[in-house]
């Protein structure tokens, strides 16, 4: 019965928010957000703290950039996490787009 549960649960799928980031703007932002996760990571900050406060003004500007809310982040983000299939296309072109970058620099 509890297997039931858990199944049923992880395969409803989510309604869309009204503000939902599309699919392709969606992947152009994670990868951002990435290339800014290894930045300030790659600044070897020593606190942790610091290191938050950096990366939350880096991520205000690139969400104006977007011209995206944090809300609306997180509502499209979570959106896609329970919605496994949309998930994994956003994150396998995410992937790519960042192997092809890392490959363009390496040359």
């Amino acid at each position: 019965m509890t297997v039931l549960v858990i199944v049923s649960a992880c395969s409803t799928k989510s309604e869309a928010p009204d503000d939902l980031i599309p699919q392709d703007q969606m992947v152009s932002l994670l990868v951002e957000v990435h290339v800014l996760e290894s930045k300030i990571k790659n600044l070897s900050i020593r606190s942790a703290d610091s290191a938050k406060v950096v990366y939350d003004h880096y991520e205000k500007l690139l969400f104006a950039d977007f011209n995206i809310t944090q809300d609306q982040y997180e509502r499209s983000f979570n959106y896609y996490v329970e919605n496994l299939d949309e998930f994994k296309d956003v994150y396998t072109t995410v992937v790519d787009t960042l192997m092809q970058r890392e490959k363009l620099l390496k040359n």
